[in-house]
């Protein structure tokens, strides 16, 4: 038998060589379990003295800010490996979005070797339950304004159209385009480049020999006057082929000539031997005539606000853009920046800037 002590000397614990267990003061028993017993005591007030010391000094000032301040890094100050540089991101194949302008301006132009533009003036907007010849052929397929209800209208808009495709055929370096906006509301979303596109390609390209002239024909569809129909055509010409055309062929009423080669062409300082007007006549004589004197009104606003930004002329932009499709902001500034001083310019002064033509 072997005898222990009833109580170690005061100050002193006494250790279980058996066990191999330390003797708690507050103990009077002995602690078993072996050396695996002994390691999960150490363990366990190990773990306390943690826990201990955190309590502790969360009592402390110190340890409390500094605890919010880590917090606040975390939350607001981004990791390294969430924003990763552009030269590791390209090496793992990852690429970061380009912002729109630099899209827009980074982007190919589609037709390149295209050298001339031919613009068809849009007038009217189509309302019939199909682009067929024949629909197209009646003034009810159209939404007219009472100075257009005549016979013979939808005829004389059908005659734009063919002309232009025809033009546009025989050089197989240029660029057509429909140019008109969504002018009026009662007539809906539909703009008049569309429905001049939309007729002339259910017509056939109206027996065009260069079937090739359907992949040429484009739209324009924010002009809401004669002006808006030659420079904003120039502009998307731009957004197609990179560069200003070297030729400008444009598609109207005869008794428009004079409108499009004095005012506008002074107004946009456009080279006169650069130029072609094709007119072809109005929906009959008697309508033709009355359409040549209000077309004296029309010119002396244009010559005294060459660039429509009167009350007037602007007027008549707003009231011809019901679905607030140009609004205030220039459809083309983004894509055309070398036009931004002209495209702001305003007042009866010929715009003295710099221009690509």
């Amino acid at each position: 038998l072997r005898a222990y002590p009833a109580q170690p000397p005061r100050g002193q614990r006494g250790f279980d060589i058996e066990g191999a267990a330390l003797l708690d003061d507050n103990s009077k028993k002995r602690r078993g379990g072996g050396v695996r017993g002994f390691v999960g005591r150490l363990l366990l007030r190990a773990n306390w003295a943690v826990v201990s010391w955190v309590l502790r000094a969360a009592r402390a000032r110190w340890f409390t800010t500094l605890l919010i301040l880590w917090a606040a890094y975390r939350e607001f100050v981004p990791s390294a490996r969430s924003a990763p540089s552009s030269e590791s991101d390209s090496g793992r194949g990852v690429v970061s979005a380009p912002s729109v302008h630099s899209a827009l301006r980074a982007a190919p132009a589609p037709f390149p070797n295209a050298r001339d533009l031919v613009v068809v003036c849009g007038h009217a907007v189509f309302v019939g339950g199909d682009f067929t010849a024949a629909a197209a052929a009646l003034e009810s397929s159209w939404f007219l304004e009472p100075y257009q209800r005549t016979p013979g209208q939808a005829a004389a808009l059908v005659e734009h159209m063919r002309t232009g495709v025809l033009i546009a055929s025989r050089n197989e370096h240029s660029i057509l385009l429909f140019s008109g906006g969504t002018t009026r509301a009662p007539a809906g979303s539909l703009s008049e480049a569309t429905s001049y596109y939309l007729v002339s390609r259910a017509s056939g390209w109206f027996g065009a020999t260069n079937v090739h002239v359907a992949k040429r024909a484009f739209t324009e569809e924010r002009a809401r006057d004669s002006y808006e129909n030659v420079l904003f055509s120039i502009a998307r010409f731009h957004e197609l082929t990179g560069h200003t055309p070297r030729h400008l062929t444009v598609v109207g009423y005869e008794f428009k000539r004079a409108r499009f080669q004095n005012e506008h062409l002074t107004a946009l300082r456009w080279p006169a031997d650069r130029f072609a007007y094709e007119g072809t006549p109005f929906a009959n004589a008697e309508r033709e005539a009355l359409s040549a004197e209000r077309e004296k009104t029309v010119r002396s606003q244009f010559a005294a606000d060459p660039y429509g930004c009167g009350n007037e002329l602007g007027g008549k932009r707003v009231a011809r853009d019901p679905f607030a499709v140009v609004g205030e902001s220039h459809p083309y500034l983004a894509t055309n920046p070398e036009l931004a001083g002209l495209f702001a310019h305003c007042g009866g002064e010929t715009f003295a800037g710099k221009l690509p033509w």
